[in-house]
């Protein structure tokens, strides 16, 4: 934990190879990236996690392979939402089409948002702090999961004095 409540994770990144022997791992590189655990994202699967004597974070071997995809995943967090690019809007209607299938989008600026949990409007104005990818995210849940998705806004389980919050808010 840092002094602001989050968490840190060290990376160690692999440029060769691993030596394997009694259940634990090593590189035969020594370069390590500390960083906020939020930053590297649950797509990731770790060949190795690893605490030493002195270490206050687990540290965790990646291939090269994975390395490719964190610095892919990395670049794409850093891509902020933009009303004007044709494709930020494209990816929104689809997340209309995708909650809503029956009934239409009457337009990007539309009370209608405030149905699917946006603050106001404009869902544009939420995706401040998430980008792009928190968009690309929501639509892969959509698309991916319809019934845990629809279940989720329309607040379908539980008692619903419980479940009451901002949907797509909570997405990003």
């Amino acid at each position: 934990m840092d002094g602001r409540g989050g968490s840190f994770v060290a990376v160690r990144r692999i440029s060769q190879g691993l030596e394997r022997g009694n259940n634990t791992c090593h590189s035969t590189s020594a370069e390590v990236v500390a960083g906020s655990a939020a930053w590297l994202g649950r797509g990731l699967s770790c060949v190795c996690a690893q605490r030493g004597e002195y270490d206050a974070r687990p540290s965790f071997d990646l291939t090269p392979v994975q390395e490719e995809c964190l610095q892919r995943l990395q670049s794409r967090i850093d891509v902020p939402y933009d009303s004007s690019v044709l494709d930020h809007q494209e990816a929104l209607k689809a997340l209309w089409n995708a909650a809503f299938p029956e009934e239409e989008l009457r337009g990007l600026i539309s009370e209608q948002w405030k149905e699917m949990g946006w603050q106001g409007k404009d869902p544009s104005t939420d995706f401040r702090g998430g980008g792009y990818i928190s968009l690309e995210n929501l639509l892969f849940f959509a698309r991916n999961f319809p019934k845990s998705f629809q279940d989720l806004l329309q607040k379908r389980e539980g008692d619903r004095s419980v479940w009451e919050y901002p949907f797509a808010v909570a997405g990003v």
